[in-house]
């Protein structure tokens, strides 16, 4: 989900564009929060935090399969593995 604090300074800005009138403007404020909230849990954002750490987790993954990939085509023409990276 996306920061709390993200929502705030959304809500802000477009709060600003909009005349404040009194109380109005903070009602205006809170309910702009609140639909902004659930239009992004509906579209089931992320953080960069989180993307960040699935890229690097896929990063990994695929170097693991590039290794393993090299190792299946060695052990199919009979040259010895060079080790047992496997355990890594």
């Amino acid at each position: 989900m996306v920061d709390q604090r993200f929502f705030d300074e959304l809500s802000d800005r477009i709060a600003a564009i909009l005349p404040r009138a009194g109380e109005f403007g903070e009602d205006i404020r809170t309910k702009l929060n609140q639909a902004l909230q659930k239009s992004f849990s509906e579209m089931n954002v992320v953080t960069r935090e989180q993307f960040q750490a699935q890229e690097k987790a896929l990063k990994r993954a695929e170097a693991r399969i590039a290794q393993l990939e090299l190792r299946i085509a060695a052990l199919e023409t009979g040259e010895p593995a060079g080790g047992s990276d496997l355990e890594t």
